[in-house]
């Protein structure tokens, strides 16, 4: 280093521990050599809701490191509340010195949550979606089912009056005979006090008049 950085030095160390002592817990536990002071405080404060920092907020008192007391009880518990949050790394101090290992309830609730929460963010944002321009759409009506008017029957045509047969003749003696294609038809006609048969006989249309 040259000699003209050198006197800087000094002024540099006490920046960097003055930055040390007020940055973030973050930077810290990043910065800090693992299972110091400093970083186990820093896990410390960054423990809620965090299984890897809860596990190592356990670690730090099991191992004794200052201003952890080193007490079962509380190792115990941070051991369990980082396998709580699902920390594998949690489970496996417990089943290390033979304690049972929780189900991770934290990390479930937490998960579940996150997803009402984001179902909510969902929900909220396609409320506040602005409205396609234009005038406000109308919600169709339903559909109607056609109604037309009643269809009657077709009337049932009436049956007319039965065929009548025709009566059989019957040739009366001295009025009316047919035999075959020949009829004889007989009157009386009077004159003054005379009386004489009129015979008319027609035969194949051929009709002659005879008198009596």
């Amino acid at each position: 280093m040259p000699a003209s950085m050198l006197r800087f030095v000094p002024a540099i160390l006490l920046a960097a521990g003055v930055a040390g002592c007020n940055a973030p817990p973050e930077i810290v536990l990043a910065s800090s050599p693992a299972y110091s002071p400093e970083w186990c405080n820093a896990a410390k404060a960054l423990a809620q809701n965090s299984g890897s920092n809860l596990f190592a907020v356990g670690r730090c008192h099991e191992l004794g490191i200052a201003g952890f007391p080193k007490e079962e009880n509380l190792y115990l518990f941070y051991y369990a509340q980082s396998a709580r949050w699902g920390n594998l790394q949690g489970s496996e101090a417990l089943a290390r010195l033979g304690q049972p290992v929780p189900y991770a309830d934290l990390q479930a609730e937490a998960r579940d949550r996150a997803e009402q929460r984001r179902a909510m963010d969902t929900m909220a944002a396609a409320m506040r979606s602005p409205a396609p321009p234009g005038p406000p759409r109308q919600a169709p009506w339903p559909a109607m089912p056609s109604i037309g008017a009643p269809r009657l029957p077709s009337p049932t045509p009436m049956a007319g009056p039965p065929a009548m047969s025709r009566a059989p003749s019957f040739g009366m003696p001295g009025s009316s005979q047919t035999q075959g294609r020949t009829s004889t038809q007989s009157r009386n006609e009077c004159t003054n006090g005379v009386c004489r048969t009129v015979t008319t006989t027609c035969t194949n249309g051929v009709c002659s008049t005879t008198s009596q």
